[in-house]
C-alpha cells in the first residue's frame, strides 16, 4: 500500500495556489487549495479502507487541484463538479484537469437544477463539500447532497479548523446516527490550518 510520505510528496511536488496560505514547493502546477499534510492524511484515511472509490462529487472547485489528486489516487470513473466560476483562479480549470474526464456543472450548488442534474448521475462514493462556507451555506450542501452519498462512502469538509459556518456543521454531524465521524485532519506544520473533517455514511445492510 502506498505510504503517507509518498502521498505527501507526490502533492507538495504537484504544485500549490498559494504559499502562504497552503504551502508547499512552489505557486502553479495544479494550484492546490489544500495544505499538503492534511490532504495526505484524510487521502490515506480513505485508502486504508480499501473499498472501491469510483464516484466523486466536489462542490466548490476552483482550479481543479483537488480533483485532480483524488482522480490520482482513486479509480475515479464518475467525476462530477459544481463552481460558480467566481473564484479568479476556475479559468485553469481546463488546463489543470485537461487529462481528466469529468461533468461540470457551472452554477450555485442549491438551485433546483443542480440538484436535479446532480442527481441523474448519483450516487456517489466521496463527496467533497468546499463551496460557501457561510453555515447555511454548508448546512443546504449537506442537507442536498448527503442523500447521494452511497452507504459507506466517504463525505469531507475543508476548512473545518478555519470557518465557523463549517466547524459549526461538522459539529452538528457528529451527533447524526445515520454518519460516522472518522477524523479531523489539522495541520501539524502550517501556522494556520484549515482542517479537514472527515465522515463516513454507515451502512445500515450490515
Amino acid at each position: 500500500m502506498i505510504t503517507y510520505k509518498e502521498i505527501e510528496d507526490f502533492i507538495i511536488n504537484a504544485g500549490s495556489d498559494d504559499l502562504p496560505t497552503f504551502g508547499g514547493k512552489y505557486e502553479g502546477g495544479i494550484h492546490c487549495q489544500q495544505i499538503p499534510d492534511e490532504i495526505a492524511s484524510y487521502i490515506l484515511a480513505i485508502l486504508k479502507f480499501k473499498q472501491k472509490i469510483e464516484s466523486y462529487l466536489e462542490i466548490g472547485v476552483a482550479a481543479g487541484g483537488t480533483t485532480y489528486l483524488f482522480n490520482h489516487f482513486f479509480s475515479l470513473k464518475k467525476i462530477v463538479l459544481i463552481d460558480d466560476n467566481k473564484h479568479h483562479k476556475a479559468k485553469l480549470r481546463p488546463e489543470v484537469l485537461r487529462d481528466v474526464t469529468y461533468q461540470e456543472i457551472i452554477g450555485r450548488s442549491e438551485t433546483e437544477s443542480s440538484v436535479e442534474t446532480v442527481s441523474k448521475v448519483a450516487p456517489f462514493d466521496l463527496i467533497m463539500i468546499d463551496g460557501d462556507h457561510s453555515y447555511p451555506g454548508v448546512k443546504l450542501d449537506t442537507v442536498l447532497y448527503m442523500p447521494l452519498l452511497n452507504p459507506g462512502g466517504f463525505l469531507i469538509y475543508h476548512d473545518s479548523n478555519k470557518v465557523w459556518g463549517v466547524q459549526r456543521v461538522v459539529r452538528e454531524l457528529k451527533n447524526d446516527s445515520s454518519m460516522e465521524f472518522i477524523d479531523e485532519y489539522i495541520s501539524k506544520q502550517h501556522p494556520r490550518p484549515c482542517g479537514i473533517a472527515l465522515f463516513r455514511k454507515k451502512d445500515r445492510s450490515l
